[in-house]
């Protein structure tokens, strides 16, 4: 059975890290990117974008939902459950790649900016399960 139980069950605990993410000072690395990141999740079917914002902005990006007209210029696509591991730090993107875990179209060496900058981000994902009150998720074997 996967981790998230619903698209919106996704939704409320991955778009809300995203949300939390645009107040970490590497959050800015989005900018750098040149463009929208969509991660299209299967088990359970779900998108989350993240649409970078004018340098004036409050938030270096903003976080949407849902199938879009817009244009993407990166998109990532992978299973809740592989999501989820990733952003505990415990899978490895290069691999996940080439094991076609997680499926990338588009530049992805723009997005290769940002592997350096993970590892002070993993740890907020630990911190926002326990913030919400979903541990249980850390107990689930992965």
């Amino acid at each position: 059975m996967p981790l998230f139980v619903s698209p919106e069950d996704l939704e409320n605990i991955l778009g809300g890290f995203f949300e939390e993410l645009r107040a970490v000072k590497e959050a800015y690395l989005i900018h750098q990117i040149g463009g929208t990141m969509e991660f299209v999740f299967q088990r359970p079917t779900a998108r989350i974008r993240w649409i970078p914002e004018p340098p004036e902005a409050e938030w270096p990006f903003r976080v949407a939902y849902g199938i879009s007209d817009a244009p993407v210029l990166l998109t990532f696509e992978q299973d809740g459950d592989t999501a989820h591991r990733f952003w505990l730090g415990q899978l490895n993107l290069q691999q996940a790649l080439a094991r076609q875990q997680v499926i990338a179209r588009g530049p992805l060496s723009r997005a290769m900016k940002l592997i350096p900058h993970l590892d002070t981000i993993y740890p907020r994902y630990e911190t926002y399960l326990d913030k919400i009150g979903r541990r249980d998720l850390l107990a689930r074997p992965r």
